[in-house]
């Protein structure tokens, strides 16, 4: 296992958070080892216990070991077995919020620091933990302002934001004093109520409902999927289900 985690940090480049998560799920797996078909159909047993999505990542962390270390001899086994199993399909749809609940929220936020933080969030599609790792060196203004994010697995993509957005994160002393995570999140709930909203929200709900708005307005899903930086484009596709289903955007903010 500790050799598969080398290749994935020196060869493959995978976060720290990353493989956090696959030792995790691969200690795990351990007890059911030397993989065959009898202690696989037991694994599988005990991860059914588990919610659909983390039934898919366990089979896919787990799926990926066992085929590395069949490809290189590792395993006294012809056939593989493992990779027959599929992932239950369950698909949990991503919550999102009205244009008018988003704008309600910004605007019953009194705090400049916060205030900028919401903005960028509702009209990038950042997830908060890439804004938390945002550093100043990331923005470049020219003719246009444009900012690098570092996504997941350490994936980077370009995207625009207005200067007048910029501007407004760099005032608001964002990069002298910036919140975690954690405190951004209360302060979202904070000003959510503030704003009357009775729902649950948390800063991904800003990232769902931009990614809504782009559709509602045409914008090609290859290009919403590298928008949000996305591996995958069946991921995206699925905000295609809430923009049918009737929420209106017309335009981000």
């Amino acid at each position: 296992m500790d050799e598969y985690l080398e290749y994935l940090k020196v060869v493959k480049k995978r976060s720290e958070r990353t493989l956090y998560q696959y030792r995790s799920i691969l200690r795990e797996f351990t007890r059911f080892e030397p993989v065959t078909p009898e202690t696989w159909k037991e694994y599988l047993n005990t991860i059914s216990k588990n919610t659909p999505a983390t039934q898919r990542n366990k089979l896919v962390v787990v799926k990926n070991y066992l085929n590395w270390k069949a490809d290189r001899g590792l395993l006294n086994i012809e056939e593989r077995f493992w990779n027959e199993a599929e992932p239950p399909r369950h698909t949990v749809l991503p919550k999102a919020i009205e244009l008018d609940e988003v704008r309600r929220i910004i605007e019953a936020c009194d705090n400049s620091l916060y205030r900028a933080i919401f903005k960028v969030l509702a009209n990038t599609g950042m997830r908060v933990s890439e804004i938390v790792n945002l550093s100043v060196h990331d923005i470049s203004v020219n003719e246009t302002a444009r900012i690098r994010i570092k996504g997941k697995g350490n994936k980077e993509r370009i995207i625009n934001i207005s200067k007048e957005l910029v501007e407004e994160l760099m005032n608001s002393g964002f990069f002298e004093k910036k919140p975690s995570v954690r405190s951004i999140q209360r302060a979202v709930k904070r000003y959510a109520r503030k704003a009357g909203i009775k729902k649950k929200v948390t800063p991904h709900i800003f990232r769902h409902s931009f990614a809504v708005a782009l559709i509602e307005r045409g914008v090609p899903l290859n290009k919403i999927q590298a928008l949000l930086g996305h591996a995958n484009i069946s991921t995206t596709s699925i905000y295609l289900k809430i923009a049918s289903e009737g929420i209106e955007i017309p335009k981000i903010i």
